[in-house]
Parts: structure tokens; sequence; C-alpha cells
């Protein structure tokens, strides 16, 4: 009997370094233990002690599922928190989508992850990029029609599937491994002003890997996502119209100074510039009005679009006048491309009613580092080569050095 005694005596203080080594791990304590707890105590203890210790253990159970879920939302706002920094420092589209990817990560498998943009008035769904088990795939343009990206934007509601037999007879978009599909997706809306602006969605290679609260989560961070992505759009917007001349679709005086000043930056870097100046402006405006003037500034911008090389920018400067700025271009290059931008104005005339209005331009050109030491050097070589094209006459061209 007292054997015995000394036996339940022991049980008890075990039972105590338990239940105290529980309470200490709350956030991370697994049902399995707690399952393993209850079986050890049905076997030692009497019934009417199993029943006593079962509803401590149900109310441990309680204490770590309401725990677990504090840390939840914990994790979840500061992830709200996170992105809401992260999308008011970049307007760029991919390091939106990859920091979304990241935090979504913290708080769920992502073994498979994409953003898909939707515009109603395009056929077709885009997905900039999408990662699977680690990797970066995309761009990928999906028709809009069939499968479950298409089905989401259709109904406006999230898919949900948990097994990967649940995803017939429809189709979803992921990448990698095709022997290896995600089993566990979820497909949700990103709503912005009552639009559908795509589908964001998180894939696990396990089965059952997502409850509810994820499907909040990716509605949360779906719609942040739709909000910077349009601001990030508007702001492009404002700053393409903010460096871009209206009348000519060229770059304008703002862009021209940016540019060159980033140019000339780069150690080593040569850089051409050519300076250009309509010839016939005044009198076109006063013999066939200013939309004609306006005409004949288009046209020059035409000209200059149409005979530049790739590594070459051109920009609306100031009325008539026009720059073009080249990258590692010789003088000979420069040259040769002010003759095309001749040539092509030769064949392209204006036309009024039934009459041909001739346009040209006059040229100076000049180069760094060979004709200076900076941007304001620069520009003052250009605009005297200029104006020795002016005095010269029309259609000249005139080189820095032959200027002086």
């Amino acid at each position: 009997m007292r054997e015995e005694a000394s036996i339940m005596e022991s049980f008890s203080n075990e039972l105590l370094v338990r239940y105290r080594s529980m309470l200490n791990r709350i956030e991370t304590l697994e049902h399995a233990e707690i399952n393993r707890l209850a079986q050890d105590i049905a076997a030692e203890l009497p019934q009417q002690e199993t029943r006593l210790h079962h509803l401590l253990l149900n109310e441990i159970v309680k204490l770590n599922e309401k725990v677990k879920q504090m840390l939840w939302i914990s994790e979840h706002l500061k992830i709200l928190h996170d992105l809401g920094q992260t999308f008011t420092k970049t307007f760029e589209e991919e390091q939106i989508i990859w920091k979304a990817f990241e935090l979504v990560s913290r708080v769920m498998r992502t073994d498979a992850f994409f953003i898909a943009f939707y515009d109603e008035n395009d056929a077709q769904i885009r997905i900039p990029i999408g990662i699977d088990n680690g990797v970066k795939y995309g761009p990928v343009t999906l028709q809009f029609g069939d499968g479950f990206v298409s089905k989401v934007i259709q109904t406006r509601e999230t898919i949900h599937i948990r097994t990967h037999d649940e995803s017939d007879p429809f189709t979803y978009v992921r990448w990698g491994d095709a022997n290896n599909d995600t089993n566990t997706c979820i497909f949700v809306p990103m709503l912005l002003k009552d639009q559908v602006k795509g589908v964001i969605s998180a894939q696990s290679y396990q089965e059952f890997a997502y409850k509810q609260e994820h499907e909040e989560l990716l509605k949360i961070i779906g719609f942040q996502v739709a909000s910077a992505i349009e601001t990030a759009r508007l702001y492009d917007k404002v700053y393409q119209m903010s460096i871009k001349d209206e009348l000519t679709k060229i770059k304008n005086y703002r862009a021209f100074h940016q540019d060159l000043e980033r140019f000339l930056a780069v150690p080593g870097q040569e850089v051409t510039l050519i300076m250009l100046d309509s010839d016939n402006l005044k009198e076109v405006n006063d013999q066939f009005g200013h939309h004609m003037g306006d005409a004949l500034i288009q046209k020059v911008a035409e000209a200059m679009v149409a005979c530049m090389e790739r590594t070459d920018s051109a920009y609306r400067y100031a009325g008539d006048e026009f720059m073009i700025l080249s990258v590692r271009s010789s003088l000979v290059d420069a040259e040769q491309k002010v003759r095309r931008i001749m040539d092509y104005l030769g064949e392209h005339p204006l036309q009024f009613e039934h009459q041909l209005i001739p346009v040209s331009v006059s040229a100076g050109v000049a180069r760094f580092p060979e004709h200076a030491d900076g941007a304001d050097d620069l520009k003052r070589a250009a605009d005297e080569a200029l104006y020795q094209s002016k005095k010269k006459g029309k259609n000249c061209i005139t080189l820095y050095q032959s200027a002086i």
C-alpha cells in the first residue's frame, strides 16, 4: 500500500513538471503531446481523477489555441505594417509582388505563389512573376476564359482547393516540377473600388495546408497590392507626363537635363550632343498659321525618332529647338545621323491643302569629354556649332571642332 502511494505521488510530481513545461511552451504546444499526456493519465490514475485532469487538459488546449490565434493576429498586423512601409517607398511592380510573397511566407506555406493582373478591357491576364519552390518564373500571359484564375475574376469569389483531387476538371497556374504538383491552393480576387484587378494565389505541396484566416489574410494583402500597383501606375503616368513633350510625344527640357547629368556621371562614358533647330518655323507660322507650325515641329520630332539608334534619346528642348543625346557615338556617326534626318525631312514635306511645304533643320554637334568638361560646357559647345550652321545658311551641319 505504501509502495502504491509512493508511485502515485511520483506520478503526480511528474504531472506537475509536464504541466509546467506545457504552460511554458504554450504558443508552440502541439495537440499530439497533449493527447499523449491524456493517455498516460488514463493509464495511471483512477477514473474520477482522470476526468478532472482531462478537464484541465481541455483548458490547456483552449489556451493554446487562443495564444496561437493572438500570435497569428500579431504577425498579421506586422505583415500589414511592413507592406504599408514597403509600398510607400517603391513604385516598382516587381518589388511590390516580391515583398508580398516574402511577407505572406512568414505566416503560411507558399511553395508556389503568384499575383495575376487583369484589365476588363483586355482579353488577357498578366502574371509578371511567379515563385515555385523558391524559384522565380515569368512573365506569363494567359487568355481570359477557362481555369481558376478566370473563374475567380468572373465570380469575384475565392476558390480554396484543399486536395489535389479537387482541382479537376480545371487547370491552375503553377511552375516548376510537373511531377510534383501543389495540392492545396487558394485563389483570391483582388478587389479595388468594387473592381476586380486580378488574383493573388498561394499554393502548397501539402494537403489541407490553409485555413479560413489564410484566405482573409490574402484578401487584405491582395487589396493592398492592387492599391499599390494602381498608385505606381498613376505615379508612372504623372512622371511620364512630366518628362514628355505633349505636342511631339518625345522627351522634354526637364528630361534632357536629367539624362545628360546621368550619362555624364558614368565614369569613362563618351556622350555626343546634337542640337537641331528648324530653318523655317516663323515663315510657316506667318504664311500657313500656327497649326501648321505645330505640324512642322511634329515632323522634325518624327524624323528624329525614325533616324535614331537604339542608344539615342530625343528631346524637344524649347520651341523648334531639339536635342539628341548619343552614348558612345562618334562625331562621324552623329553627322551621318543628322544627314539621315535631313534626308527624311526632304522626303516627307508638310502638305497644306494642295501645297507642299519643305521642312529643314540646321545642326551643331559636340562631344564629351572631347569638347567639354561638363554639361554646361557641352551645351555651350553644341550651341556654338549650331550658331555657325545658321550663319552658313539653311540645312547645315557643323561639328564643334570646325567651329573654333
